[in-house]
């Protein structure tokens, strides 16, 4: 659970190098922005920081492609669904691509995350985690987890 954690925060990081590019418009209030990754690791050199840049800017025009065909099938979807007559023929495909650009958009966000990490030192690297652990927000009340499921007796 913990690693998954750390990938995912991680990839909010590399993510936020993309920030710089302008403010995103779909972006709700309600999300705190991440740190960037030369506060985490400040001292990335430049080939490392040229590095970075490049990864994520190539990552980004990948994942706003998938995140365009996304939009598209997602409006598809939504035309057919305002119908009375059984789509089902469409739909289900549709719904099978819809399925596959986000799956599409998860891989990217994990090879963007490895090729990051690949660029970092193994000091960075702990270095990074250890803030990105102390910067996470503490887990909600105990009573909210889930418990896991007990052997039936027979």
């Amino acid at each position: 659970m913990r690693r998954i954690l750390l990938t995912t925060l991680a990839l909010f990081l590399a993510f936020n190098a993309m920030a710089q590019q302008g403010p995103r418009q779909d972006k709700s209030p309600r999300h705190k922005e991440s740190p960037k990754i030369e506060e985490l690791v400040p001292d990335l050199t430049a080939a490392q920081k040229n590095k970075i840049d490049a990864i994520t800017r190539r990552s980004t025009k990948i994942i706003e492609d998938y995140r365009n065909q996304l939009h598209a099938v997602r409006d598809s979807i939504r035309s057919y669904m305002n119908s009375r007559e059984d789509h089902s023929n469409v739909l289900f495909p549709l719904y099978d691509r819809e399925g596959r650009l986000q799956s599409e958009i998860s891989k990217e966000y994990y090879r963007t995350k490895v090729a990051i990490d690949k660029v970092l030192t193994p000091e960075q690297f702990q270095q990074m985690h250890q803030k990105m652990d102390k910067n996470r927000p503490a887990k909600k009340s105990a009573s909210k987890e889930v418990k896991p499921k007990q052997a039936s007796k027979k």
